[in-house]
């Protein structure tokens, strides 16, 4: 009788395994999603630690992979709550100029969020968990005095943040609970005294319990004409070359 071999499972394969158990209802969409190897690495790496920091330029699937962990977490009751963030700093533009209320100016700026959630759930689960504060869209200005418990935390565009507001979204965690920071080191909206990404990378880096993870090039999954425009782009800076920002 020949003797079965068995192999140790992928990091994707257990992802899978985990997610059968599920409390959150979805169709097929996220088991049809097939991570690259980077990707996976950063999965092990959120799965490995309490705070997690990952750069990399636009295009490599930070954000992406900061609603797929969300949605993986949610389906395995790690946790209670998703709160979702980003600093209210447009590329160029200003909310104040915007019409309605502060609601409905804040609103399309998690639009990102939202498109990307509703790639992993039915819209019909999404927007219930929108309504029962499962998965809630939190501005920056809005958590000073909170302590967030059994939540995963997300800050996304982080390199828009300066280290007041990422300390301050850093302490508001709470006992059970996970804190995700994505950012792009090279490509901010604020002027470049104030980006505060790579002093906090360096701060926290080597601390038990906080992993760094780095996306480059590369990685970027959008169209590939990205991965030329952006090295054209990064020589240019780094020659002093690039025009200079209107913020800066």
């Amino acid at each position: 009788m020949t003797k079965r071999i068995r192999r140790d499972e992928t990091e994707t394969e257990k992802i899978e395994r985990q997610s059968k158990p599920m409390d959150v209802e979805s169709d097929n969409t996220l088991r049809n999603i097939v991570l690259s190897k980077k990707q996976v690495e950063l999965i092990k790496v959120i799965n490995e630690n309490d705070i997690i920091l990952c750069t990399g330029p636009a295009g490599t699937s930070k954000t992406f992979i900061d609603c797929y962990y969300a949605t993986i977490a949610l389906k395995q009751n790690q946790f209670s709550k998703v709160i979702l963030t980003k600093p209210l700093q447009e590329a160029g533009e200003k909310l104040g100029f915007l019409p309605g209320d502060v609601e409905s100016k804040i609103d399309p700026h998690y639009e990102s969020f939202r498109i990307t959630f509703q790639k992993l759930l039915k819209k019909k689960i999404f927007d219930k968990l929108l309504k029962d504060n499962v998965i809630e869209f939190r501005p920056l200005a809005f958590m000073r005095g909170a302590t967030f418990d059994d939540t995963l935390m997300i800050l996304d565009e982080a390199q828009n943040a300066d280290i007041r507001q990422i300390m301050l979204f850093t302490t508001r965690m709470g006992k059970g609970s996970k804190v995700i920071i994505s950012g792009d080191l090279h490509q901010y909206d604020i002027n470049a005294n104030h980006v505060a990404l790579p002093f906090f990378a360096n701060m926290i880096r080597g601390i038990k319990g906080i992993g760094v993870f780095e996306f480059n090039q590369e990685d970027i999954v959008r169209n590939k004409i990205l991965i030329e425009i952006t090295e054209r782009y990064e020589k240019l800076k780094a020659e002093d070359r690039l025009p200079k920002n209107k913020r800066n």
